[in-house]
């Protein structure tokens, strides 16, 4: 700790730190527009100048940039010294010079970071006369909105991006007034995070596009805290809301970052940031839909039918006729789960059914390989780290995982990993850490950065030793690592790779204090899950005994994935449910009872080959379906139940870490949309009703009587041993003041009344909330500090988002309150050896030579490979048409020419793909595109040469 004065007051601060970070965690308002919390300062804007004496005998003192200026014991300042009060303004005079006074039209307006600096630094006079500089703006694609005529060069931006986030298409261009911050020509941003540049830019250059085309001000957006959905990072999100007027129905308008230091920080990846609008697609389900079952329509997808509305009543009524007759052995109802819906949703599923008749909406092979990332993850030799753990790793090994693609945000702190070294030697030199661009200057060592990889990724740039080669391959450089650090091992025969450069990773391993292992269940490979948790054991149990554990990140596929596995046995998958009811048909069983399958918010065509989906449908007897979104698998039930998204109800989430975090509903669904387990719930009510109790409905009993969300996680906590945390995840009902709830709508929201004025002054009551201490209005609690349920941030004098800093005791740490999220209780379990996997697995090599098959890779996009952001209307339009990736020499080998199309043929399923070529693909590889629309995942690891055909021949 230091003691510094500040304006006569003495104040003890953390060391290592600059004056601006100080005096932002002492609450002081001091203007700046160039620093960052997360990207450290460079000096560049001038704003933040204060007087600084030598010591208490000194009366002039000197004018200093408190973000480059250090704190150290006995220093004394001033931050209400006339002299820096006018320099300030000075600068806030010269930068509002060339910009427009358009704040009334500005999408910024409101919660702008300018007009903050402006107000506080007491600037109210323009006495410039003469004309603005004016800019062109360009067309930057459908994410973000370009007004460089606002510009006042803080550098934030580019800094951003390119030097935290690695892009290479955003420049600062020109100089002195006439400096210019976009692209070459005018084209789509190339980087998957440039939608922070409408967080980051303390003006209204960058604005969100998507937002634009339905805004409104900040103060009128309703906002709960909630979960990324796109993938299983688990990023923390504040989803706004609002809707137009009587009748219509509320919209989700933006989704902005909401801070959480452990795993999203301050940045959300754009899938993450703009895939929000399949929430107001055009698909959505808003009420219930029975099939006429007298009309079908044919096609390569099967038998779609004809769907018509029904009263929500009658469908619940005859949801509740099906739970009847399997309560009286009438009939089997068989459940499927859903990955992408929350624990409470799969559950209540799972309590309608009973446990014997509930499946994973997954096939055999991913939910092994979630099974096994659950046994790894339990093994307390191994650490799981959050993104500030990441960050300082001093070598990174990503083995397999294109984790770019896969888990967009953990490839952006691995990015800041790859510094460490930089960092380490700026530290021995004496340089802050928060001197950015000092420590960027350094040369020397590179941070040791392995990326393997099956094709090309984004993050080869920081790589130092970079491979591309096959799920085998990986595995077995894994084990032979693991094996060279315990003892001598020779190099694997791996092309690209040389026994010189095996060395050099053994011994950069060895010298490692904080490696950290990437990799997951991208490549579907369980062998390959082994052999890197093997490594990650041996590195583990190597002295120095500083590193007792090492750090291990294995990325999952869905938002909810790991939760789901919790529930499922090992059998309980949808190629078990594919052979039981296979069976039944081959015994001519079908007639003995009827079967129903009820499907949560899962598309069978999206998990499994579509013939094999085909044969589950047709093999039952009527199909209901909880759905979010009309899919393929909606177009063939009998019964369509609409589903609240993740944004719209309370639910509990695990990501890939095996943290279980809370979302909340920022609003109520429009039309009949509810949760799932609601919808269940209110059949199981509809059930006991006909039965004259609930005690006559045998195990519908405790479903029938839930009326809360928060019963459901405490029945969860009760019936699984690891998910015991959800009792203590809360929503905290003593978060109230005095009664009051936390508020979703600021306090100067524009109010029912005037949304509708025309047609009737007097308010309507707000909607009740059993589930959480949340109110749907303006009336309750307002502070973050206050209540960790408040995702609305605003400190007076702090319009925009850099008011987070009010909330932290230091900016860039956890915020006031309770974390979100409560880590799962895992009882600790040793892993075994995967000798048996690595026979098995040599033995497949063996025959791919033999065969001459090629081996099936899926290939991964943050465009096009997420099933609810795909149907976002920004996202689709910058997805591709679906693709095969072929390296050159296989090309030949197979006649077949680039920019073709080819058909490939697997049993009674078919997919068109474009074909394009890579060199970093092995040879004997096909790579397919994973999760884009029509194109279901391949069952086979291996496709023959006479499975593919060409059906549109490209240029040469």
């Amino acid at each position: 700790m230091a003691t510094i004065t500040i304006d006569d007051r003495h104040y003890d601060v953390d060391d290592g730190q600059n004056l601006l970070s100080a005096c932002l965690s002492l609450k002081k308002n001091l203007p700046y527009f160039c620093w960052h919390p997360a990207m450290g300062s460079v000096g560049a804007c001038r704003q933040c100048a204060v007087i600084q004496y030598k010591d208490a005998e000194d009366r002039s003192g000197k004018l200093v940039m408190s973000c480059m200026t250090p704190v150290n014991d006995g220093d004394i300042f001033a931050l209400e010294d006339p002299r820096a009060q006018e320099f300030r303004a000075g600068i806030i005079e010269n930068l509002m010079i060339n910009h427009p006074h358009d704040c009334p039209v500005c999408e910024e307006g409101g919660e702008c970071h300018l007009q903050d600096m402006t107000i506080m630094s007491g600037h109210t006079l323009r006495r410039f006369q003469g004309l603005k500089r004016t800019h062109h703006n360009q067309f930057l694609g459908p994410f973000i909105k370009h007004e460089m005529n606002r510009c006042i060069a803080c550098y934030r931006c580019v800094r951003f991006y390119r030097d935290y986030a690695g892009g290479t298409d955003l420049q600062a261009l020109g100089r002195n007034h006439q400096v210019y911050f976009g692209r070459q020509e005018d084209g789509i941003l190339d980087n998957g995070f440039s939608g922070n540049l409408v967080e980051v830019c303390p003006t209204g250059v960058f604005t969100d596009k998507t937002y634009s085309r339905h805004y409104v001000r900040k103060w009128d957006l309703q906002t709960a805290p909630s979960i990324c959905e796109h993938c299983a990072v688990g990023c923390n999100t504040a989803p706004g809301a609002r809707r137009d007027g009587k009748g219509d129905p509320t919209q989700l308008r933006r989704v902005t970052n909401l801070f959480h230091r452990q795993i999203n920080g301050y940045f959300l990846c754009d899938r993450g940031r703009f895939g929000y609008e399949y929430v107001n697609s055009r698909q959505r389900i808003y009420r219930p839909l029975i099939a006429d079952t007298r009309i079908l329509i044919h096609s390569t997808a099967g038998s779609n039918k004809i769907q018509h509305p029904l009263a929500p009543g009658d469908a619940v009524a005859k949801l509740a006729d099906t739970l009847d007759a399997a309560r009286a052995g009438k009939q089997r109802v068989l459940g499927i789960g859903s990955s992408r819906s929350a624990l409470e949703n799969n559950f209540a599923l799972q309590s309608t059914v009973g446990k014997e008749n509930f499946y994973a909406g997954m096939d055999a092979r991913n939910l092994a390989l979630l099974q096994r990332v659950d046994r790894i993850q339990r093994d307390p030799r191994i650490h799981t780290p959050g993104t500030p753990d990441m960050e300082q790793a001093d070598m990174l090994l990503i083995l397999g995982e294109d984790i770019a693609n896969t888990a967009p945000r953990i490839a952006l702190a691995l990015r800041q990993a790859a510094r460490s070294r930089q960092r380490q030697a700026a530290e021995a030199l004496g340089i802050p850490q928060w001197q950015d661009d000092s420590i960027r200057q350094l040369t020397g060592e590179k941070t040791p950065v392995l990326i393997t990889t099956v094709e090309r990724s984004d993050l080869d740039d920081i790589a130092t030793c970079r491979l591309h080669t096959t799920p085998e391959k990986i595995a077995d450089l894994a084990r032979a690592l693991a094996q060279a650090v315990g003892a001598e091992c020779s190099c694997p025969e791996i092309p690209g790779l040389t026994d010189d450069a095996f060395s050099e990773l053994v011994a950069q391993l060895k010298k490692a204090r904080r490696p950290l292992i990437v990799s997951g269940c991208g490549l579907q490979s369980e062998a390959l899950l082994q052999a890197v948790s093997e490594l990650a054991i041996t590195i583990a149990e190597q002295e120095p005994s500083e590193r007792a554990q090492c750090q291990l990140y294995l990325a999952c596929p869905d938002a909810n994935s790991l939760g789901l596995a919790q529930l499922c046995d090992t059998d309980k998958h949808l190629d078990q449910l594919q052979q039981e009811l296979q069976h039944r048909v081959n015994e001519n069983r079908k007639d003995e009872i009827k079967t129903s399958l009820l499907v949560m918010e899962t598309d069978l065509y999206r998990q499994l080959p579509s013939s094999t989906a085909e044969q589950i449908l047709d093999s039952v007897d009527e199909v209901i379906q909880l759905e979010v979104i009309h899919n393929r698998t909606s177009a063939r039930a009998d019964l369509v139940m609409p589903a609240a998204a993740i944004p719209e109800y309370e639910g509990t989430l695990v990501n890939s870490n095996g943290l279980a975090q809370r979302h909340y509903a920022v609003y109520e669904g429009s039309g009949w949309i509810q949760a799932s387990w609601r919808w269940l719930a209110n059949a199981a009510a509809a059930c006991a009703a006909r039965a004259g109790g609930e005690e006559k409905v045998g195990h519908l009993q405790s479903l029938a009587q839930w009326q809360h969300v928060t019963q459901l996680s405490s029945a969860l906590a009760d019936s699984y041993p690891t998910l015991a945390p959800l009792a203590e995840l809360g929503p905290d009902w003593d978060q109230t003041i005095e009664g009051q709830k936390t508020a979703r709508q600021p306090h100067r929201y524009s109010g029912r009344t005037a949304l509708e004025a025309e047609i009737q002054v007097a308010e309507e009551k707000p909607l009740p909330d059993a589930d959480a201490p949340l109110s749907f209005s303006m009336e309750g609690i307002h502070f973050a500090s206050q209540s960790p349920l408040q995702a609305n941030n605003w400190a007076p004098g702090w319009n925009s988002n850099q008011a987070i800093h009010r909330y932290q005791p230091r900016p860039g740490m956890e915020r006031l309150g309770k974390s979100s999220g409560q880590p799962l209780a895992r009882s600790p379990e040793a892993i075994e050896t995967g000798l048996a996997e690595r026979t098995v697995l040599l033995s497949e090599k063996n025959a791919i030579k033999e065969n001459g098959r090629l081996r099936v890779l899926p290939i991964y996009r943050m465009f096009g490979s997420g099933e609810l952001s795909n149907r976002a209307a920004a996202i689709a339009s910058v997805i591709g048409d679906p693709f095969a990736i072929i390296s050159p020499e296989t090309l030949n080998t197979l006649g077949i020419q680039p920019g073709s199309t080819i058909e490939i043929q697997h049993g009674s399923d078919q997919w068109q793909l474009q074909v394009q070529v890579s060199r970093q693909l092995a040879q004997g590889c096909i790579g397919i595109c994973a999760g884009f629309e029509h194109v279901a995942p391949m069952s086979a690891r291996y496709l023959s040469p006479a499975q593919i055909s060409v059906v549109e021949t490209g240029s040469a």
